[in-house]
């Protein structure tokens, strides 16, 4: 059915056919198998050609292992370009000439594909562009051109970041409207919307003939058409500004004949204009992360699926898009259910009207999703499937209606979530990191949820999944409601998702841990400082019911060598403070922490400072909490005795001469102990290691000779250092001098 959506045609009647299961084509092909029989093979219609092998195996066994038995038995001896494995839900891919998983916009291929996109990878290679075919536009130019309009409408008095979003994306939405009635019409099907209405109609208009027309002709028929998506008028008032955006918009070339694109044209202007964009205020999802909640979730046809803070509507999307490949679309009925009766969603903002858009240009799915602030209208046992992304570190005035009353946004909607499920539903929502560890009303709710649920899985997802909008780190919450309680949680640790964490997040080659994931979630395994099953007894012992995943696992790198934890016994926190107003007239140095170790900041009189600092002697290691994952953190030379650093940072002295603090220092700043600390480390919007994260560490113990050595390298360097430090000194002393003679 999922080839069949995608128009592939598995009728071997059918002159057209372009899937043969269980053999090749012809018989010459059928003998290059020596007598085995591949699943499927994947033809160019018209044509011997084949471009794909697809491989199915059972839920929980070995894709890749199924990935390389379609390689070795069918496509080498077919010279077949492109290899697919698949368990029922998830499916892996290859480029065999390049030894790559397919990716289109560096995202990992979930699903099959249709022929299209199938002869894109033979041709392109490996990793292909979403842009529609005959776009004449690049990201860069359609962010270009929403940044002029954005100041045109900002000037027209649309202050607000949402309604100049929602404003241009009518006029888009319009445009769209239109190329996809003309492709109707080049297909020989009946047009949905008649072309008096339609974009190559009205822009010939006068700039006030075509306001008017578009509020009084072609709003009422729209309306009509796709219900009160377009109450009332259009978003841009202005006839000069109208037409102003008009003709930046007129020259996009968004669809073309063969292809019918209007959906992802949306979708790709949608991730062109919102990338860093922060005046929208809008979080935009990565498609990936979206995609993997959907094959988390699993929907299936007749379940009701619930997106309380749907935004621009890209799970709901997924989620059509998933359930449209796996029933019979051409059905009346069940294609009615999928686009009535299946999807529903609630946004506060204007964004919802967005996210109509997007449903109606994808093929529907639209009709039940409403501009509300979902918190407001609790629903209980309602839903089958919930997906979302909560607005984070928000406050509501909703949550008397909920069991913990509270004003936390982030508790009530997990409690709103958790009401709206029904028996046997499933939900999956991301939520920041600190709701899966801290106390307070998050951990009531926490606890709320853990303790009553039949399932519980915990994806940690990798700090910056979110550059450019925000480095908040997060995770994936799946739970299960049901009568029964789980027994065991699984936890999984998503390193590589396939992009850089850099804001312009480029795609990096090779699998990813997404991947990993979705192969063993129906069937969790152990996988060393990545995957972990812990039972009901140990969350609930933990004492908060802490979810956080490397609470119950460590990080240990692969060292050939006896490893140590830094523990009370090799290092001791120092809480050592003076209060420099005390001693108003005296110039205390105050030292600073950065990448390249520690140095002289600035020298501050008593009376000037406003709280107590901390005092560090020589040997003493000294770390920025919220930036020692990228190295600020270093050893006091002898120089620096005595002087002050600010209480935030945090100040340990080693105790075990086998263990100095240069030694510690260069260890913690290698590449491989920077994850380490990333994953010990707590917090959401910035991560923070804690002394108490920082003991758990493991280090290789030091051969003595090595010791030896890199205590003389370490003299030598304080030394140079002091040596330094004094010539400075004498210079400025100098230089003081002279200006007092002068």
């Amino acid at each position: 059915m999922r080839l069949k959506n995608l128009g592939w045609i598995l009728d071997e009647t059918n002159p057209e056919c372009n899937v043969f299961q269980e053999r090749a084509k012809n018989d010459k092909q059928n003998k290059l198998f020596k007598g085995k029989r591949p699943d499927y093979v994947l033809y160019e219609t018209g044509s011997d050609l084949p471009i794909g092998i697809i491989e199915a195996k059972r839920p929980g066994e070995d894709l890749d292992l199924a990935l390389k038995q379609a390689l070795d038995l069918y496509a080498q001896p077919l010279g077949v370009p492109l290899v697919f494995a698949f368990n029922d839900t998830f499916v892996v891919s290859k480029h065999i000439g390049q030894g790559r998983p397919l990716k289109i916009d560096g995202e990992e291929v979930q699903d099959f594909i249709d022929q299209l996109t199938a002869l894109r990878f033979v041709q392109e290679g490996a990793e292909i562009l979403s842009a529609p075919k005959g776009l004449n536009f690049s990201r860069e130019e359609l962010s270009s051109i929403f940044k002029a309009t954005n100041n045109l409408l900002r000037k027209e008095g649309l202050r607000d970041g949402y309604e100049r979003f929602s404003a241009f994306s009518e006029v888009l939405f319009l445009k769209l409207i239109d190329e996809s009635e003309k492709l109707k019409e080049y297909r020989g099907h009946k047009r949905r919307f008649d072309s008096r209405f339609c974009w190559s109609s009205f822009v010939q208009k006068s700039n006030e003939d075509l306001l008017l027309f578009l509020n009084d002709s072609v709003w009422p028929r729209l309306k009509q058409e796709f219900g009160d998506i377009f109450e009332g008028k259009i978003g841009i008032r202005n006839a000069n500004t109208l037409r102003e955006i008009i003709e930046k918009i007129n020259p996009i070339n968004l669809t073309s004949t063969d292809s019918d694109v209007k959906g992802d044209a949306f979708e790709y202007f949608l991730k062109s204009v919102t990338n860093g964009n922060k005046d929208l205020g809008e979080y935009f999802t990565p498609r990936h992360i979206a995609r993997t909640v959907i094959n988390l979730v699993k929907p299936i046809y007749g379940e009701k699926i619930y997106d309380p803070f749907c935004g621009t509507g890209g799970f709901l999307l997924e989620a059509f898009k998933y359930l449209s490949l796996r029933v019979d679309m051409e059905n009346p009925e069940i294609s009615k259910t999928v686009k009535e009766n299946t999807i529903f969603g609630g946004e506060i903002t204007s964004t919802a009207k967005i996210a109509k858009m997007n449903m109606i240009l994808f093929g529907d799915g639209h009709s039940n999703v409403q501009q509300i602030d979902s918190l407001s209208q609790p629903v209980k046992s309602k839903y089958d499937v919930i997906i979302a992304n909560i607005p984070y570190s928000q406050k509501t005035e909703y949550g008397k209606y909920y069991p913990i009353p509270t004003t936390n946004a982030d508790s009530v909607c997990l409690q709103h979530i958790w009401q709206a499920l029904k028996s046997n539903g499933r939900a999956a929502v991301i939520v920041p990191e600190t709701f899966i560890y801290e106390d307070g009303i998050v951990g009531q709710t926490r606890e709320l949820i853990a303790k009553q649920a039949e399932k519980l899985s915990i994806i940690s997802l990798p700090r910056g999944v979110f550059m450019p909008y925000t480095p908040t780190k997060t995770n994936i919450l799946y739970f299960k409601k049901g009568e029964k309680r789980f027994k065991n949680a699984f936890f999984f640790v998503v390193n590589n998702d396939g992009f850089e964490f850099g804001t312009k997040r480029k795609p990096i080659q090779g699998d990813t841990d997404l991947k990993k994931l979705l192969s063993i979630y129906d069937e969790p395994s152990l996988i060393k400082a990545q995957a972990n099953i812990v039972s009901r007894e140990t969350i609930e012992n933990s004492g908060n019911w802490n979810l956080r995943p490397f609470y119950y696992m460590e990080d240990i790198p692969q060292i050939d060598t006896e490893l140590i934890k830094l523990d009370e016994t090799i290092l001791q926190e120092v809480h050592k403070f003076v209060d420099p107003r005390n001693y108003p007239d005296k110039e205390f140095g105050v030292l600073q922490v950065s990448q390249n170790g520690i140095f002289l900041g600035d020298i501050i009189q008593g009376n000037e400072f406003t709280q107590s600092y901390k005092v560090v002697q020589t040997g003493d290691l000294v770390y920025n909490p919220y930036r020692v994952n990228i190295g600020s953190i270093g050893v006091v030379p002898s120089y620096l005795n005595e002087m002050l650093v600010s209480p935030a940072y945090v100040v340990i002295r080693p105790i075990d001469d086998n263990y100095p603090g240069v030694y510690i220092l260069s260890v913690l700043k290698t590449e491989r102990y920077k994850r380490i600390i990333m994953n010990y480390a707590l917090s959401s919007a910035r991560a923070s290691l804690p002394y108490s994260e920082l003991i758990r560490i493991k280090i290789p113990k030091p051969k003595a000779e090595h010791l030896e050595e890199l205590k003389l390298l370490q003299e030598q360097l304080d030394n140079y250092l002091t040596s330094f430090n004094e010539t400075r000194g004498n210079i400025q002393n100098f230089v003081t001098s002279y200006v007092k003679e002068q």
